[in-house]
């Protein structure tokens, strides 16, 4: 956790650590040669388990590495909720809070210094290992892709107090180019850093465009938006993509399944979105996005990812999209945190 003091800068120590993990061994497995081991087909994988222990093709590490992601990437700020401020955050987000807009729940005004929690994604790698993807809601129950121009974590306290928006702050975010159609996604029952994120277009939402003026006299053009409520908020716009669509199903090796991994599909030439499969057909033994939106003859990559043992799993494969198509990723790699970024921020 990074912290910022707008009157008297201080670093904070990191997040908490996760407890050190015990191996709870189910089969023996190649830990060099990553080989997929074999199991008994009357012995169910143990999902539920102490604490403290996680076995080889378990969901706790990677379900623990989401949580820690989001958690390293938390900035913190403080201001004086009297007078107000500006806080720019690492990737040149800034948030303005006016004079006297927060109050408790109760609606008691708010003064002296509150803490300012804050996050910014713009990449699809922070995307992929926060696992915050580009997946939108359609009113009709569709899950579709959006194209987003920032994924932000925004939340107030003082003390132990959450605290609430009486009045709307500014949300500015940089972008390349300004894109009239976007507009704010809210998240579908999402209030903490741990829960999972489907975006819901906000009706009420007012975006305009602008520059700011960077620190070296130069300008950027930016998204401004007025914010009413703390949490996850995502400028993005609706992909529009008018060739046939398809479904998809991707097989993953044995042993993964949707408790212990996860597969996404990027979109070449849109580094602003990332597609997640969120459904696993027990039946067929493959993750799906199950609506059949994936436009035909679409050029993407799959990347499928767990962590197991302190590493991260992964395969990376560019394909076409065909009818009724299915995608089988026959061989994974290690590597870390850092390397995987690397490698998902050098997809076209």
């Amino acid at each position: 956790m990074k912290t910022t003091n707008i009157n008297d800068t201080n670093q904070k120590n990191s997040m908490s650590v996760f407890a050190a993990i015990k191996l709870f061994t189910l089969c023996i497995v190649s830990l060099i040669l990553m080989v997929s081991c074999e199991t008994n087909d009357d012995a169910d994988i143990i999902t539920e388990l102490p604490d403290d222990t996680v076995q080889i093709f378990g969901g706790l590490e990677y379900a623990n590495s989401i949580i820690e992601a989001r958690e390293n990437a938390i900035q913190t700020f403080t201001i004086d909720a009297t007078t107000g401020g500006t806080i720019i955050g690492e990737q040149g987000t800034q948030l303005y809070f006016p004079p006297s807009g927060l109050t408790f729940l109760g609606g008691e005004p708010v003064s002296g210094d509150v803490t300012i929690e804050f996050i910014e994604i713009y990449s699809r790698a922070d995307m992929l290992t926060q696992n915050l993807p580009t997946n939108g809601k359609r009113d009709n129950g569709d899950i579709v892709s959006i194209i987003s121009g920032g994924e932000f974590y925004i939340n107030v306290t003082q003390g132990n107090n959450q605290l609430v928006v009486e009045v709307p702050f500014g949300l500015t975010a940089p972008t390349a180019d300004f894109d009239p159609e976007m507009t704010v996604f809210l998240p579908e029952d999402c209030d903490r850093l741990d829960c999972d994120v489907v975006w819901e277009e906000d009706e009420n939402a007012n975006i305009q465009g602008g520059e700011i003026q960077n620190a070296d006299g130069t300008w950027t053009s930016a998204y401004f938006a007025p914010l009413t409520n703390f949490g996850w908020t995502n400028l993005d716009r609706w992909w529009a993509y008018e060739d046939p669509k398809t479904l998809v199903y991707v097989d993953v090796p044995e042993g993964f399944n949707e408790t212990n991994s996860a597969v996404y599909v990027s979109y070449d030439g849109e580094p602003n979105a990332l597609a997640f499969f969120d459904t696993y057909d027990t039946d067929l033994d493959m993750f799906t996005e199950h609506y059949g939106q994936m436009p035909i003859g679409l050029e993407v990559h799959f990347i499928f990812v767990s962590v197991q043992d302190g590493d991260y799993v992964y395969a990376i494969q560019s394909a076409t999209i065909g009818t009724d198509h299915i995608e089988t990723i026959t061989t994974t790699q290690t590597t870390t945190e850092a390397g995987l970024t690397a490698l998902i921020n050098a997809l076209p």
